[in-house]
């Protein structure tokens, strides 16, 4: 019996070591985009590549308007690295090869001929009464920040969260503004509330549900009485998409800076 145990535990051991997993290696002198990867591993040519796709990958950039001539600008697609089959590529690469890397285009969601499709659903001009340089440089920058933006149905428009705090930093100069006594005085940012203003007018036409506005302390002279909407720190302008559909603003001066529009398109949805 004993010899009977000897014998199959003979049998069940191992006379030569078990078999180690190959490792597959890139070929020598082979190169991707320049960088040698020859005789790389596949986890250290993987890593090569996520650096490089880092560096190359490009989001598809949505069509949109130019806020300076409200003309359509076209969209631009976008590139991603398909690293799983670049890195096939590699390992199948002879030596000395140089390894073109695999692109995936992405395409943008919002294309100039669904620019071209949408409807206008509210829009207003006002006349810029004042361009002084410093408030003609607000406005536009301020027409700028809130130009191509994209509201789901449903969703809420914060002017105070898309422009942000108005400083020198960000390009903002002193102008004219109404004080809380309804004094004029010099502030930076000033003129930010006609676009805020213009902006209340084009929700009003669109027949939108507005949320949060507030009057300015005095009239201004590029809005009829009560079609004001002032905006500050602890004042934002807000409003409620509540059509089916989204909606894009276009936000623009003409180019002698005497007239700004804001215009709210349906987007259709394919």
């Amino acid at each position: 019996m004993l010899g009977l145990l000897l014998a199959l535990n003979a049998g069940c051991g191992l006379k030569t070591p078990a078999p180690k997993p190959e490792v597959r290696l890139v070929a020598e002198n082979v190169t991707i985009e320049g960088q040698s990867v020859g005789t790389m591993t596949a986890e250290e040519a993987s890593k090569v590549l996520a650096n490089l796709a880092k560096a190359k990958d490009l989001p598809a950039v949505n069509a949109g308007f130019d806020p300076d001539t409200g003309k359509v600008i076209p969209e631009r697609p976008g590139q991603r690295l398909d690293v799983s089959a670049t890195l096939s590529e590699l390992l199948a690469a002879a030596a000395g090869s140089r390894v073109m890397p695999i692109y995936q285009q992405s395409i943008s969601d919002i294309t100039g001929d669904k620019l071209r499709r949408s409807q206008n659903l509210g829009s207003y001009t006002t006349r810029i009464l004042d361009n002084s340089p410093g408030r003609l440089t607000n406005i536009r920058l301020t027409a700028k920040l809130i130009n191509n933006t994209v509201l789901e149905s449903g969703q809420e428009f914060s002017f105070n969260k898309l422009t942000g705090e108005p400083t020198a930093a960000r390009g903002f100069q002193p102008a004219t503004v109404f004080g809380d006594n309804g004094n004029k005085a010099e502030e930076i940012g000033g003129g930010m509330c006609q676009v805020s203003s213009t902006l209340y007018n084009a929700v009003l036409a669109a027949n939108l549900t507005v949320t949060e506005r507030h009057p300015h302390s005095q009239p201004v002279n590029y809005v009829p009485p009560g079609r004001d909407a002032t905006t500050y720190t602890d004042k934002d302008l807000r409003f409620i998409n509540t059509t089916r559909h989204r909606l894009i603003s276009r936000v623009f001066t003409n180019a002698a800076g005497s007239q700004l529009t804001v215009e709210l398109w349906g987007l259709p949805d394919a």
